[in-house]
């Protein structure tokens, strides 16, 4: 089996979210996203830390019924993924935080990051 290959003149783009570890606290979330007369939903999860992961549940809750949505997710930081991209021969070319190109700083919540071959 062949694995693709990335040309010399060519990018690999990856789009990710910035994790926001704002939204825990003791290692918890519990969060009401939506309250009407017919509707409840929730977010609840749990951060470890030491493993970079959430474990979560959307809880839907309506009409006597309930509907669980579960999340796991092993996250990952912007300096993280330009260690990972180094060791594979790549380099950051640029990052943006949308597709509108607008620069990346320390409020935006996610990452465009284009890299290319190291040379």
């Amino acid at each position: 089996m062949s694995h693709p290959t990335l040309t010399d003149n060519g990018s690999f783009v990856i789009e990710a979210f910035v994790p926001n570890l704002s939204r825990f606290q003791l290692g918890q979330m519990n969060l009401a996203t939506k309250v009407t007369t017919d509707v409840i939903e929730l977010d609840v999860g749990k951060h470890d830390s030491a493993q970079q992961l959430v474990t979560a549940q959307k809880v839907v809750l309506s009409e006597g019924n309930a509907r669980l949505y579960p999340i796991q997710i092993r996250y990952a930081w912007p300096s993280e993924l330009d260690l990972m991209a180094q060791l594979a021969g790549l380099r950051l070319r640029e990052r943006w935080s949308n597709w509108q190109k607008t620069p990346f700083d320390s409020e935006s919540g996610k990452h465009i990051s284009v890299y290319e071959l190291e040379r």
